[in-house]
């Protein structure tokens, strides 16, 4: 079972290949990209899109279940930029005939059934990730250990691995 996922930002998107073996998830490849909040929104998204285009392209498309984290912002001003980011990562996708297979996961929903608690802190998240998948690589920013977050919620939530506290 092989899921790719996202943590979609528009200051810094991060995204992961993982791989689920037998109840054992494995980091394929995991990635992100930063924009500069100074340039214009559609530019931003032109960055986001070519850098999800230009990861797809080389990781290939045989995924099982694509999805994304949810976003629940207070005002335009907080949603545009994400849901900018979000068509950009769509717009990456429909190059390869892909979609998000599944409904977006909330933050908080990520971090329960990863961390087990709700409000969990950027580290405990990283450090779930880790006891996890067992990996001891570096994760370049929060972006993309949030984004195999991600994926081990989606996981967990439809059994194909047991969360480990």
């Amino acid at each position: 079972m092989k899921i790719l996922a996202f943590d979609t930002s528009m200051s810094s998107p991060g995204v992961v290949i993982l791989e689920v073996k037998r109840n054992k998830p494995t980091i394929l490849a995991v990635s992100h990209v930063k924009t500069d909040a100074k340039q214009p929104h559609g530019l931003r998204a032109e960055i986001v899109e070519a850098w999800a285009t230009v990861f797809i392209a080389r990781h290939g498309t045989d995924y099982n279940a694509i999805i994304r984290e949810d976003f629940q912002g207070r005002s335009s001003r907080q949603n545009h930029p994400v849901f900018s980011a979000w068509g950009a990562i769509d717009q990456a996708l429909n190059k390869f005939g892909l979609n998000f297979t599944h409904p977006a996961i909330s933050q908080s929903k990520v971090k329960r059934l990863v961390v087990g608690k709700g409000k969990a802190e950027k580290d405990e998240v990283e450090a779930a990730v880790r006891r996890l998948t067992g990996y001891a690589g570096e994760f370049a920013t929060d972006d993309e250990s949030d984004a195999v977050a991600v994926a081990l919620a989606w996981a967990i939530e439809n059994g194909l691995i047991k969360r480990c506290v």
